[in-house]
């Protein structure tokens, strides 16, 4: 490969799996696992709700429109927090949720070139590879479309229509998702959580592999409360932002190893 540029184009970018029969969960199989998400869409009965949002490598709403046999649903998407790899297709979307602590991140999220490892700071790749995660120098293995360019593709950056903090409610018409603040990983992050389903959409507070609390923005101690506050939580399953779905026996031990780690 002479290029970035010259990278295969793919047919589809995202995938899409169905976990239930209301909730898909739709990943970028042509980014690295680095920045590959998860991308979660709840369909309501008077809307639906896309939790994160991708790399905005490729738009995300003309998918979501396959699910809606191409009727005009009302989506409120919202971004968990405001890296990269969440809050990429937000501006793709009329209704914009967001937490404060995360809007400034959000509006200057076009100042790096995501794709292109060398447009990082050589602290944070080093700091992701001492954690386990090889950083390769360009993070996708395929095009979204011709002539597309990997080294100079920036993310839209975005303003989120509305500001949400915890217990605030989301409200799908037969669901309701109440906020959750669960900062550590970055000051805002945040997680939906589905009281009735027992179903927690938690972002990258907690999934199952590597978690990442060193970051500039991270906070060790907020982090803990964080984990303290889920070991509490009457989840049944959990949708996390990277790796598979797990319960609440997994949750809690991720918790408790986190906890027994960094908590002293």
């Amino acid at each position: 490969m002479s290029s970035p540029r010259d990278l295969p184009v793919a047919g589809d970018w995202f995938s899409v799996t169905w976990v239930t029969g209301a909730v898909a969960m739709l990943t970028e199989p042509h980014v690295d696992g680095l920045l590959r998400a998860n991308l979660w869409y709840v369909r309501g009965r008077e809307r639906d709700l896309l939790v994160d949002t991708g790399n905005g490598v490729a738009p995300v709403r003309p998918v979501l429109a396959r699910f809606t046999r191409g009727r005009d649903r009302d989506v409120v998407a919202v971004a968990t927090h405001a890296h990269i790899d969440h809050v990429g297709g937000l501006h793709e979307f009329g209704r914009r949720l967001l937490h404060p602590q995360e809007e400034d991140a959000a509006r200057r999220i076009s100042e790096i070139a995501p794709l292109w490892s060398a447009d990082w700071s050589e602290e944070f790749r080093t700091y992701v590879a001492d954690n386990g995660l090889p950083v390769p120098a360009v993070l996708v293995d395929a095009l979204p479309s011709p002539g597309f360019d990997p080294v100079t593709f920036r993310i839209a950056p975005v303003t989120p229509t509305h500001l949400v903090e915890g217990g605030d409610v989301i409200d799908l018409g037969d669901r309701r998702f109440q906020v959750l603040h669960l900062p550590g990983h970055t000051p805002g992050g945040i997680g939906l959580w589905d009281e009735a389903a027992g179903a927690l959409f938690s972002g990258d507070v907690v999934y199952d592999g590597e978690l990442l609390d060193g970051l500039p923005e991270s906070s060790v101690e907020d982090y803990v409360r964080s984990m303290r506050r889920l070991l509490d939580l009457p989840v049944a399953v959990v949708y996390p932002g990277h790796e598979e779905p797990f319960g609440r026996e997994r949750l809690r031990e991720i918790a408790r190893e986190y906890l027994r780690r960094r908590a002293g």
